[in-house]
């Protein structure tokens, strides 16, 4: 037999709070349980010393010498019941699952109602003002009637009223206590069983992401360039419900002391839970652990259960516990005598809740890094935007890949969505404004050309564009010269038409590339590639050079969204008679357009398609 000092160890070391016996019956979940724990002790500052057989005095006692003794107790901040307001009960074991008045074995409604034994708990502190005895943060269980435990044992219910009352038994803390004032046993005394039960099913859910930008292509002529994304993720119902089961943990009480009220082991066979529906047909055998035999070296032992189901849950799933114990003698200084038996505990109507399989998700994108966490209680779809700023290159293009990224909490299952924009600067052509092509050293490219039987060859060139025509079909290089030169001073806007402007910057044009093509005039201007291959965007032209404003030219070039520079001398051409002296129908506003076309072309802000 062990110490009474070894027994105290024991108990202060194990946790001696019962589970309600039964859960609320019907579907879905039970109300949240009371936070902390229930304490039962000595109030030395009262009563004087002697009266804690079992445990720790003044925190928490397992055994007393005398009912009257036996105190509510604030206990710790950390261990104790959470703020709100609660009343009390004493109650015979088997009761916690009813503890309100009015219940078979609630043993304080005999003296007074549960409005006299409400208090409250702010931060450990506990204010009552019923007409038991209050002190040093402690209430007196007293009065209370006698249990019908043969042992002695009672159980002290503290209930939450944040749900009203009747309370729920599951919104309730259990402590078991015993009252043994020196009346040696006859015979051993049963042991009893409570639990709790939780039905459990799993869904796995799958994600999906997406990801868009306002724009995929930025053009512009210098500065900076923003994209704004937007990363969109969304789960599906989930997957059919499976993996049906029920766990939770049993407690076994043994009441059984000594005359010392040192408690006395008992020698059990086992312990074993069972699922039945509602016609109590067996459904499961759960796995108990420890399954025993087992000796029982505590007032209260607990063991934790499960129990797989092969199939979907009946309406009607009930759970039941069982523990037996052979017939042994007691050593509580008499030789008392247990008899062999067993106890049940059961949980009626168990309910079943969702466990969610891959319930949430990271979100991370390769630019702007952690997006945040998405869960099932979140918007579905959940999107997250963001911009990026680029500096827009000189000329030409640059790509910028970003990728978003989820990966879920249980299986690390992941997906991803890319998206690449382009910020582009205008084409990299190597064109030459008119006033290079007036300047000696345009014009020393000009007169330099290569001449057949005295003719230019640029001459035969210029002149398949009608606007050049009139320029002499025998001119020599020299005479090229003198003829670019006086159509570029003669460049002007006004007026009612804008032949001459259009005149002068469409040759610009065409001499870029006459003078940029290996077979034509030869690269004499260092172009990348033959300008005339080059193709333009002509819904977006520069207007004025080196703004930040743009507009279509379409309307000039037969509505075209984009043509080679070639394709648009040889169309503005054909909007001409021989010489340029009348150019689309004469509508200045169009004509405009053409001439703006070809000077973006010219100061090399046009962009490609």
């Amino acid at each position: 037999m062990l110490s009474m000092n070894t027994w105290m160890k024991k108990l202060s070391a194990t946790a001696v709070a019962v589970v309600a016996g039964l859960l609320i019956s019907g579907t879905g979940l039970a109300n949240a349980p009371v936070s902390g724990a229930a304490f039962t002790t000595v109030n030395e500052s009262v009563d004087g010393t002697g009266h804690c057989k079992n445990g720790n005095p003044n925190v928490n006692c397992n055994i007393y010498d005398g009912k009257p003794y036996v105190w509510l107790n604030g206990g710790p901040s950390v261990a104790y019941v959470g703020n709100g307001t609660y009343f009390f009960a004493v109650l015979s074991p088997g009761g916690q699952s009813d503890p309100n008045d009015g219940a078979a074995k609630n043993l304080s409604d005999d003296y007074d109602a549960y409005t006299n034994r409400t208090f409250t708990v702010n931060g450990g502190t506990v204010s009552y003002g019923g007409s038991h005895d209050f002190d040093s943060n402690k209430i007196r269980l007293m009065p209370y009637a006698d249990t019908t435990n043969p042992g002695g044992v009672y159980i002290l219910a503290i209930c939450s009223l944040a749900d009203g009352y009747p309370a729920n038994p599951s919104d309730c803390k259990y402590d078991a206590f015993k009252v043994d004032e020196g009346t040696p046993l006859a015979d051993g005394v049963p042991l009893t069983v409570t639990k709790d039960a939780q039905g459990l099913y799993d869904k796995t859910y799958k994600w999906t992401i997406a990801k868009t930008v306002d724009k995929t292509t930025i053009k512009q002529v210098g500065g900076q360039a923003t994209f704004n994304y937007t990363v969109t993720v969304s789960h599906d119902a989930g997957s059919a419900p499976s993996n049906f089961r029920v766990v939770g943990n049993i407690t076994v009480t043994n009441p059984n002391t000594d005359l010392a009220s040192n408690p006395l082991a008992v020698n059990i066979d086992g312990v074993t839970d069972q699922l039945t529906d509602g016609a109590s047909n067996v459904l499961a055998n759960c796995t108990v652990t420890p399954a025993g035999p087992f000796t029982l070296l505590l007032l209260q032992t607990v063991f934790s259960y499960t129990c797989p189901m092969s199939a979907p849950p009946p309406d009607t799933v009930n759970n039941t516990a069982s523990v037996s114990w052979p017939e042994q003698i007691l050593d509580n200084g008499n030789g008392a005598l247990l008899q062999a038996g067993s106890a049940d505990g059961a949980v009626k109507n168990v309910t079943f809740i969702e466990n969610s399989i891959d319930d949430c998700i990271a979100v991370t994108d390769s630019y702007a890094g952690v997006l945040g966490t998405v869960c099932l209680a979140d918007a579905n779809p959940k999107t997250f935007t963001y911009s990026r700023t680029v500096t827009v290159p000189a000329f030409d293009c640059v790509s910028y890949d970003n990728t978003a990224t989820f990966t879920t909490n249980d299986t690390a299952a992941t997906g991803s969505a890319s998206q690449t924009v382009k910020a582009c600067g205008p084409a990299k052509t190597g064109a030459l404004t008119m006033g290079f092509w007036q300047n000696k050293n345009g014009q020393g490219i000009i007169t330099g050309g290569a001449a057949t039987l005295g003719v230019c060859n640029s001459t035969t060139w210029l002149r398949q564009y009608a606007p050049f025509q009139d320029l002499s079909a025998t001119a020599s290089c020299a005479a090229v010269g003198t003829y670019v030169t006086n159509v570029i001073k003669a460049a002007n806007a006004s007026g009612a038409a804008m032949n001459a402007m259009l005149k002068a910057q469409m040759l610009a044009t065409a001499l870029d590339a006459y003078f940029s093509d290996p077979a034509l005039g030869g690269n004499k201007i260092s172009a990348p590639a033959p300008i005339g291959g080059v193709g333009i965007d002509l819904t977006k032209i520069n207007k004025p050079i080196g703004s930040s404003t743009y507009e279509s030219v379409s309307a000039a070039f037969g509505g075209a969204t984009s043509m080679t520079v070639s394709q648009m001398l040889a169309y503005a051409a054909s909007q001409s008679n021989s010489g340029g002296g009348s150019w689309y129908g004469q509508v200045k506003a169009t004509q405009e357009l053409a001439k703006d076309a070809f000077d973006a072309i010219n100061n090399q802000v046009a962009f490609a398609p």
